[in-house]
């Protein structure tokens, strides 16, 4: 008898079960053919974007460090909703409003919307907070205090 026939058909089946049992093993794993966004995703990818923008631009007034920290105080509100109106598609409504965290960490008992204390502060309200919903945020140092500014992005037709 051909050993070396018997040999190559046992190598045939090892290979045949090696390929099968990679095929298995790449069938395991769920990959989606292509990527695909929604809207609260754009939202927020938008939101982030405006606001890392003004975060990167020095305020030429250089009274504040950064321009996102000068509109995210009330006196230059409307020059934030301003940018925000230009930068958002139709159909977007927003709120911006801004958590006092040094005044926060000063007082840990103290909630964020407790209005015996107030540490939040609503620069400006979407006329009303209906459809799809992103809320982003950054960190901005104003007078040696430390605050979260928030922008919440409503999403609905008009």
């Amino acid at each position: 008898m051909n050993n070396y026939a018997q040999i190559h058909v046992f190598e045939v089946i090892i290979v045949a079960g090696m390929l099968l049992m990679a095929l298995f093993f790449v069938r395991t794993f769920d990959i989606s053919p292509s990527i695909t966004t929604i809207e609260e995703n754009e939202l927020e990818i938008l939101g982030i974007g405006i606001l890392t923008s003004l975060e990167g631009v020095p305020d030429n007034l250089e009274q504040y460090p950064s321009l996102l920290a000068r509109y995210a105080t009330a006196e230059y509100i409307d020059e934030f909703t301003d940018y925000i109106n230009r930068s958002v598609p139709k159909g977007t409504l927003y709120g911006i409003s801004w958590i006092n965290i040094s005044m926060l960490n000063q007082h840990p008992d103290w909630q964020i919307d407790d209005p015996d204390h107030p540490i939040t502060e609503i620069l400006y309200k979407a006329p009303v907070e209906i459809g799809k919903e992103a809320r982003v945020s950054r960190i901005v140092v104003i007078d040696g205090l430390i605050y979260i500014v928030a922008l919440t992005l409503y999403f609905t037709l008009r």
